[in-house]
């Protein structure tokens, strides 16, 4: 029994800073996700920590970075990491299309298995999204707005990905109560449960970055034996924020000491799912 952690690299590249939502326009810091990741690989392995990398599908096709690295993607491969999708290329999957979400997510699973010759079962959406899941109470009232036809909601991307092969989605969604809490300002730590979209096996986020409230809520994981599941993005490494170098670094040496006092386990998305499998 104990806490178990996932953590979630998003490599975006240069596909993410170009389809930036942040509402600033493209950003410049594609070039940085593959020098801080070479950074974050040795880092990795310091501490003992393997990890998922979310990788936007044409990543992996031939070319030059900041848009290309299969070498790269490889590499991260080969040290043990699991791969997983991020799209084909950083879409917002809310406004694809129905009709064209098959083929985007079938191309990035193709072409990531290509580059790494191994399977590619995970799925991590671009911004999170679709939060708008009505099955569980959450609705995005901005998502509905911007696509008010023809919308791509969390129900139907888990079907999508079931039929595609995919076995694992992180997912985002939040149901109204929780909102409703956190507005009141009384949203208490949750620690997300294993649950089946459509055939997936899905884990809430519930951790961003390495601040001291990261670890506080992996020390609750531990008394509640329950899930962290955390992302960050690698081309934050360089910066001063809860994804930089500088929170990351006692970030990994407390989870060594866990994991190795047996309290925490660190865990991949594809042992989630075959533990899952196993316990059905």
């Amino acid at each position: 029994m104990g806490g178990k952690l996932i953590l979630f690299w998003d490599f975006d590249a240069e596909w993410g800073a170009e389809r930036s939502r942040s509402g600033s326009g493209p950003k410049t810091w594609g070039p940085l996700e593959f020098s801080c990741t070479e950074r974050l690989l040795r880092l990795l392995e310091q501490f003992g920590v393997k990890a998922c990398f979310a990788v936007v599908g044409a990543v992996a096709l031939p070319g030059v970075r900041p848009y290309h690295d299969p070498g790269l993607i490889r590499e991260i491969a080969a040290q043990g990491h699991e791969i997983a999708s991020h799209a084909m290329h950083h879409e917002w999957l809310p406004g694809v299309g129905k009709g064209n979400l098959p083929q985007i997510i079938r191309q990035s699973k193709e072409v990531l298995e290509t580059c790494i010759s191994q399977p590619v079962t995970t799925f991590a959406p671009t911004y999170n999204q679709p939060f708008d899941f009505w099955e569980r109470g959450s609705i995005s009232l901005s998502e509905r707005r911007g696509v008010p036809r023809d919308r791509v909601d969390l129900g139907f991307l888990c079907q999508a990905l079931h039929e595609e092969g995919f076995t694992f989605c992180r997912v985002a969604y939040r149901p109204l109560n929780e909102r409703l809490m956190q507005y009141l300002g009384c949203r208490k730590p949750f620690f997300p449960k294993i649950e089946m979209i459509r055939g997936v096996t899905t884990l809430r986020t519930n951790a961003f970055g390495f601040r001291t409230d990261t670890l506080n809520l992996i020390d609750r994981a531990i008394e509640k034996n329950g899930f962290v599941v955390c992302f960050a993005h690698p081309h934050a490494l360089n910066g001063n924020g809860a994804q930089g170098e500088r929170q990351l670094i006692p970030f990994l040496e407390r989870v060594q000491e866990l994991a190795n006092l047996g309290k925490l386990e660190i865990v991949l998305p594809r042992t989630v799912v075959l533990k899952t499998l196993h316990e059905g």
